[in-house]
């Protein structure tokens, strides 16, 4: 664990968020050496089924072999280096490169090659081997790292692998896959999702189902970091309601708790959510068992460094990831996955009956029973045709104008208040990163 009292925050200046020497550095250094969220074992469950995660410049398979393990390798020929499959999710028996129609066994090993006694020094096969990716999986994501020698998925992600255990994230179902691009650096998409300093300003609907104020913040090693806020109530900087509100409404009646029973008395609201999930525990669909109390009413954040945001309840989780442009540093990508805790009939669950986060859309479009991936622009989101949620589609209306003021010559570097400790956590890592390449490249 870190104390907030090891918490340096030297120096977040804007060079970080548009310098192209530091979106080399952050390549090499970060990307290229880091465990990096890449897929959803759902989307590998299948024999022949396969992944394509692109990050900058890198794009790496992950594929399930007929015999049912899981490969991951560059997804590039090593013929000529031509990138062998599109970015998403599909099923193949191999994989064909479209070039020269070289062909690879989803292990990434060589099949064979057209004309292939024209090879005066043959066809080695450990040499033309898709270059490989350590993979390891956990809670249902796949997990890729470039660095063959790093340290094991476990070790990197540490304490946090505890306080993420209760839930039951595996089994959660894709409900929406979105990705929008946006006018920011990817670390100020990230910025954004570690503090709550803004939520009172541009998100007015939060103080009508979480308190924003009775937040906790945990810093873990490795840049990672952790959030937990009080739901089912109101923000206590404003007088409590005498009514439940139409949040609290909609939270109370999907437990089949009529909110009438507490006008006059919404405070008593948490408790009443505690002891319903605990009796119907094991009956209607959910098993609460693992879960505190606490984390029975409290939404969570824990942030993945250095790009994943993973938010939620038990019965629900949005995984936000951002990703660099491969070339322009002012722009970068956000994927957002809702993923539900479907109710489970062998616990009496019946039917459609769901208690989760709302995802954009009333039902996402879908092929052969996976959800389709919608991808926009950020101008889509801001006229309306296009949401991330209401909370989200905020925060993307503004990260433009974070971009632009970040790369003013009056802006010198950031002056942070105590509730954005978590931003701190994750700009003194960087910073221990960017200090370190540099260091190497002076020796």
């Amino acid at each position: 664990m870190i104390r907030e009292a090891d918490i340096q925050t030297t120096h977040i200046d804007g060079d970080r968020y548009h310098d192209r020497s530091i979106m080399q550095l952050e390549t090499d250094h970060i990307w290229r050496k880091t465990w990096l969220l890449a897929a959803l074992e759902s989307d590998l469950r299948a024999p022949k089924s396969n992944v394509v995660f692109d990050i900058g410049h890198d794009s790496i398979i992950i594929a399930r072999t007929a015999d049912g393990f899981l490969s991951a390798y560059h997804n590039a020929c090593t013929h000529r280096g031509t990138r062998l499959l599109a970015e998403g999710v599909g099923t193949a028996p191999l994989i064909t490169c479209p070039y020269h129609a070289w062909c690879f066994n989803l292990d990434g090993s060589l099949r064979a090659a057209p004309d292939a006694k024209s090879f005066s020094g043959g066809l080695p096969p450990e040499r033309l081997r898709l270059k490989p990716v350590k993979l390891e999986s956990w809670k249902g994501f796949v997990f890729v790292n470039m660095d063959m020698g790093a340290a094991t998925l476990s070790e990197f992600l540490g304490t946090l692998v505890d306080r993420v255990s209760p839930y039951n994230i595996a089994d959660m179902a894709l409900l929406e896959d979105q990705s929008v691009s946006v006018d920011c650096n990817w670390k100020a998409m990230i910025d954004n999702f570690s503090e709550l300093y803004h939520v009172d300003h541009i998100h007015p609907q939060h103080k009508r189902f979480v308190d924003c104020p009775n937040a906790t913040d945990e810093l873990f090693e490795n840049g990672h970091t952790g959030l937990y806020v009080p739901g089912f109530v109101t923000d206590s900087r404003y007088p409590v309601p005498d009514k439940p509100t139409d949040y609290q409404e909609m939270q109370l009646n999907t437990l089949g708790i009529d909110p009438s029973e507490f006008v006059g008395k919404v405070a008593e609201i948490p408790a009443a959510i505690i002891r319903a999930k605990r009796e119907q525990s094991g009956k209607n669909g959910y098993d609460y068992s693992a879960l505190s109390d606490e984390q029975l009413t409290t939404v969570f954040q824990f942030n993945l460094f250095p790009n994943i945001i993973l938010s939620g309840s038990p019965e629900g989780l949005w995984m936000m990831r951002s990703r660099p442009h491969p070339d322009d540093p002012s722009k970068s990508l956000l994927d957002k996955w809702a993923l539900q805790l479907n109710s489970d009939p062998l616990l009496g669950g019946q039917g459609d009956h769901k208690q989760t986060l709302h995802a954009a859309s009333k039902k996402a479009a879908q092929e052969n029973g996976r959800v389709l991936r919608d991808c926009f622009g950020y101008e889509a989101v801001l006229s309306g045709e296009k949401s991330m949620t209401e909370t989200i589609d905020q925060d993307i209306s503004l990260l433009a104008r974070v971009q632009a003021g970040a790369q003013s010559s009056g802006f010198a570097s950031a002056w942070l208040s105590n509730q954005e400790i978590r931003v701190a956590h994750f700009h003194d890592t960087l910073n221990m990163t960017y200090d370190a390449a540099r260091n190497s490249e002076k020796e």
